[in-house]
């Protein structure tokens, strides 16, 4: 297992009740973050990657329930899981009562619990999620649960609402997995989870969006998040066919520990995206 830790100094277990926690859950790795409510800075971001050769329930699943810090009292607690189960119906469209109708239409039996959550763009997503998460979930003592991919819904809301970019396409890049949403003349056009086998089918499928929405590859960008390695197989095949591409940048919004200097901004700027104040409204 590959472990990244990243601590400010001025962390301390005790002062638990004032702060602020963000977990998420992916299918090959777990991370959480701090934030200080008193000083208004992030002062931690644990990260846990598995090898190949590991299995979630074998290593994650009991790292997470056994986590000492996991286990204390905080101010806020929220968690991202992510899950390929998902949809976003418009608002208008969005009734609690057919939750059930919605996931059992969306949805395969494996998956033992389906959620309603308000988004970015006036949409609903409706997702669920597999019994072995459900169950890890009910050892946690958290407030609000999100799907991962609110996360890059409202960072292309943002910069829909900016009109500096009319045109773009927010990528998080996951293991085996991506989260695409692409806005045209500042307006949401497509939300879609991905699953690809290799780097030229990663690149079929943005290539296929640019073609699908007309966009210019010389000019309209591609904004990464996620996690990536250095001279990344598919960004280095993307770049051959794609002129324009960025990286996500961590929200400006808030103060973070010099620390998270020694790793690259896309990697996790996912989790500062939503600010902890927007809990209730999502």
């Amino acid at each position: 297992m590959q472990q990244i830790s990243l601590i400010d100094e001025t962390f301390n277990l005790l002062n638990s009740e004032h702060y602020k926690i963000t977990l998420q859950i992916l299918f090959d790795s777990f991370s959480f973050t701090i934030f200080d409510s008193v000083r208004k800075k992030h002062i931690l971001l644990n990260h846990y990657q598995l090898e190949n050769s590991e299995n979630f329930n074998d290593v994650l699943k009991p790292l997470i329930s056994d986590n000492e810090i996991l286990k204390s009292n905080f101010d806020d607690f929220r968690i991202f899981v992510f899950t390929n189960n998902i949809v976003i119906i418009p608002s208008s469209f969005s009734n609690q009562d057919k939750n059930n109708d919605y996931a059992n239409f969306n949805f395969n039996e494996n998956n033992s619990k389906s959620f309603l959550c308000k988004s970015s763009f006036d949409t609903i997503i409706n997702y669920s999620i597999s019994k072995e998460i459900n169950d890890l979930l009910t050892t946690i003592k958290y407030n609000t649960l999100y799907p991962h991919a609110i996360s890059i819904l409202k960072e292309a809301q943002i910069a829909s609402l900016q009109k500096n970019i009319v045109n773009s396409l927010f990528v998080c890049v996951l293991h085996q997995f991506i989260e695409v949403v692409a806005i045209k003349n500042n307006e949401l056009q497509l939300f879609n989870v991905f699953q690809y086998q290799n780097d030229d089918d990663f690149c079929y499928y943005l290539n296929y969006l640019f073609e699908l929405f007309k966009f210019d590859k010389e000019k309209v960008p591609i904004i990464f998040s996620g996690i990536t390695k250095k001279n990344d197989s598919r960004i280095s095949k993307a770049e051959q066919f794609f002129k324009k591409m960025q990286y996500s940048k961590s929200s400006t919004q808030y103060i973070y520990s010099y620390r998270f200097n020694e790793i690259p901004q896309h990697h996790f700027s996912n989790l500062f995206i939503i600010a902890y104040e927007d809990n209730k409204r999502y």
